[in-house]
């Protein structure tokens, strides 16, 4: 704005000085005219520019609020989720060290089926349902009661025990057996009736 009054002074002044008292005086009214215009543009636009200056200030302050809101909600939705994966994998550790925590013999088969399998070594002398005399000379095992079947059997297996001559042959055959599957093995038999 300076440069344009300063070229309409020094254009007036050129002029001014080769013109008539009258053209002098136009020519200066129309330089003052000039510099006033110019001044008057100079001030709008400087106006203008304080306005757009508070328009993008008031919009970066918005923006800035918007930015701070959505970074909270952001914040909170992140927090939400992780504490949402967490309890997820912290259930799914759970189930997995529940699934690979070892059960007691007795449970990791059906106790009949694991009966069933423990008995099929029986079954050549006693017969399948725990009927015959062993070798002709035993007693019979069906409805004996579970606790009696036990205490036998694991007397069998201590070598305490020699019922009708059948101590060292009861006592290899019971022998593999922990005291969970003699438990298992008795009440499996007890079941069977007379």
């Amino acid at each position: 704005m300076k440069k344009i009054m300063w070229i309409s002074t020094v254009t007036a002044a050129l002029f001014f000085a080769g013109c008539s008292d009258q053209t002098k005086e136009e020519v200066k009214q129309a330089a003052h005219s000039a510099g006033n215009d110019a001044a008057k543009a100079s001030e709008t636009v400087k106006a203008r520019a304080g306005e757009k200056m508070e328009e993008a200030k008031r919009a970066a302050a918005e923006a800035v609020e918007r930015v701070k809101a959505n970074s909270k909600a952001m914040e909170k939705a992140a927090r939400e989720a992780t504490a949402e994966a967490a309890a997820a994998v912290e259930k799914k550790a759970a189930e997995i060290k529940q699934k690979m925590r070892p059960k007691p013999a007795a449970q990791r088969v059906a106790p009949d089926k694991e009966g069933a399998a423990l008995f099929v070594k029986c079954a050549g002398c006693h017969g399948r349902d725990g009927r015959t005399r062993a070798l002709g000379k035993s007693a019979l095992i069906a409805g004996q009661s579970a606790e009696e079947l036990k205490q036998k059997l694991e007397a069998y297996k201590a070598g305490k025990r020699n019922a009708d001559g059948m101590g060292s042959l009861m006592q290899g055959q019971v022998a593999g057996l922990n005291d969970a599957q003699i438990a298992v093995l008795a009440d499996y038999i007890a079941k069977m009736k007379k």
